[in-house]
């Protein structure tokens, strides 16, 4: 009997001493700050277990987010353990390292550093950015993945990371943890490939949303707004999506925020990541709130459409993530009355889209132009799945509201393609959209689907506002300048005799000596002009009238909309 009570007593403590060991990381990074020839950079040791066929390669974007020629960025690549030979293969994105069969595990080494001159704007913040005082890094940009490893973990891998050697006042803050010198994460290789690490002079803002962690981490002070006001507009926001997809399960969240110089106008853009979201923006007199209100809800919208809503094909689902996006973001802040906006908020940026559409010089193209080459290097095809998903998206709404006698509305299809992406897997592919949209209507959406979301056809606004009984005017002002301006010369040219510009007194060969335009057409331009010897001061409203819809804002739509 005292046998099998020692031998119970002794598998239990096997048990205990087995449960308490920790596997080891499959990638063990440290990573610490460098100063070569003067310039900070960041040095980066990675250790992990060496591919038996004796070629280990490193998942590493050389083309990444309309970026290119990122290995520009990388130095000193060299094993410390162990001998063999470093490729660089940016066609690719991979680095190769060539060894012997037997290397139980690789440890290598490599130094990054900014290879964009200052002073910053929104486009270089998609790049490295290490300064003495800061740096600001997404995680493709910092961290080499073994592709092996990757494979062979079919579900998540154990990273652990050292930051070292950082002075003890130095802020780290990413998109897996706050002010944590040593990190131990289990996460997939493209979760942890969707990230942002910063770090230094970052000041970090706790915001308390049903006893989860949320943060804000910004540099610097702000020109037109104290940090509060931003953490209380965050609050609401997170707070008002999260009620809508009813999901408080995230635990952990976190905002960046990047400040830039800039001289006139203002610019801000963001990026939806794992646990987070980068944002970028100009610092200056110019930058507006209601512009980063917009901003914070379309990006933290991406927390379900695009990360756990997915599409099957990138670009040719962009008409949903972006599009529905889109049209959630302005619903969203009208609805609750974010920074005291309201149904007049929602109507006037539904008619920009809807004017912005029709203006476009794409506004027809077929979905299939929609790709990773245009979407990034044109901006009229870059915006068009935002403003084509967006009409779209209104008019299932009210579609979906009318055919089930107001039982039912879009809100409980994108809850039901939240259902199914994470109880099913699925993705966002177009037959799948069609089925989950025709269970709530009366008739197959396909043939509209087809012609209008496929092949690009405009949506005929005048009959759908008709339908769903919304007043509307036929036309609407859209930004116009109506003349050319050589930047060199400062010679204007091509002045359109019907533009307000024509109108107010500008002619060809005129000399402008300055300037004060913004692309809005509320917004009244000011020109100094020189013709001749002779000085003259202009005024105008850069606008044309063109033929597109318009909600008007009443009583009556007000009540359509059913906020």
């Amino acid at each position: 009997m005292k046998k099998v009570i020692y031998l119970i007593i002794t598998i239990l403590i096997f048990v205990q001493i087995s449960c308490n060991i920790k596997r080891a990381p499959d990638i063990h990074f440290e990573v610490s700050p460098f100063i070569k020839d003067s310039i900070s950079s960041m040095k980066i040791k990675a250790i992990f277990k060496a591919n038996d066929s004796g070629l280990t390669m490193l998942s590493f974007q050389n083309n990444a987010w309309g970026e290119d020629s990122l290995y520009n960025c990388l130095s000193n690549l060299r094993l410390t353990k162990g001998v063999g030979e470093i490729i660089k293969n940016p066609d690719s994105n991979r680095i190769e390292i060539k060894h012997t069969k037997n290397l139980d595990y690789i440890e290598f080494e490599y130094t990054l550093h900014q290879d964009t001159e200052l002073p910053l704007n929104s486009k270089k913040t998609y790049r490295p950015i290490i300064q003495p005082e800061y740096f600001s890094i997404f995680s493709h940009n910092l961290f080499m993945i073994p592709d092996h490893l990757a494979n062979e973990s079919s579900t998540a891998m154990n990273i652990k990371i050292d930051w070292k050697d950082f002075p003890e006042n130095y802020t780290i803050h990413n998109s897996f943890g706050s002010n944590q010198r040593v990190q131990e994460l289990t996460v997939e290789k493209d979760k942890f490939h969707s990230a942002v690490f910063v770090g230094g002079d970052y000041k970090i803002h706790p915001i308390n949303i049903q006893k989860n962690k949320v943060y804000l981490a910004t540099r610097g002070d702000w020109v037109t707004f104290q940090d509060s006001t931003i953490v209380n507009l965050l609050g609401k926001t997170i707070t008002a999506q999260r009620n809508f997809w009813k999901d408080h399960s995230q635990e952990y969240f976190t905002i960046t925020m990047l400040p830039f110089p800039m001289k006139n106008g203002s610019s801000f853009q963001g990026t939806g990541l794992t646990n987070s979201f980068a944002i970028s923006a100009s610092n200056n007199a110019y930058l507006e709130i209601e512009g980063l209100a917009y901003l914070f809800n379309h990006e933290l919208m991406h927390n379900w459409i695009g990360h756990n809503i997915q599409n099957a094909n990138e670009e040719e689902q962009y008409w949903f993530s972006e599009g529905f996006t889109d049209y959630y973001t302005i619903k969203n802040i009208a609805s609750n009355r974010i920074l005291g906006l309201d149904e007049a908020f929602f109507i006037d940026e539904f008619n920009k889209i809807i004017a912005n559409l029709h203006v476009s010089s794409v506004k027809e193209a077929p979905n299939s132009e929609i790709n990773y080459e245009n979407f990034w290097s044109n901006w009229d095809y870059e915006k068009l799945p935002y403003r084509r998903g967006a009409i779209f998206a209104f008019y299932l709404d009210h579609k979906i509201r009318k055919d089930s006698s107001g039982r039912f509305n879009l809100n409980d299809l994108m809850l039901a393609f939240l259902d199914d992406a994470r109880n099913k897997n699925q993705k966002i592919d177009h037959p799948y959209f069609i089925k989950r949209v025709n269970s709530f209507l009366n008739d197959d959406i396909k043939p509209f689907f087809d012609k209008h979301i496929v092949n690009g056809k405009l949506m005929d606004l005048k009959a759908i506002f008709e339908d769903f009984e919304f007043e509307f005017i036929p036309t609407a002002e859209v930004f116009y300048r109506g003349y050319e301006l050589d930047l060199k010369t400062r010679l204007i040219s091509n002045v359109d005799i019907a533009s307000n510009a024509y109108k107010a007194g500008m002619r060809d060969g005129d000399k402008a000596l300055s300037v004060s335009v913004y692309s809005d057409p509320k917004k009244e331009a000011t020109f100094k002009l020189l013709r001749g010897k002779k000085e003259l001061q202009i005024t105008f409203f850069p606008a044309k009238e063109i033929q597109a819809p318009q909600l008007i804002f009443n009583k009556k739509n007000i009540k359509n909309l059913h906020f």
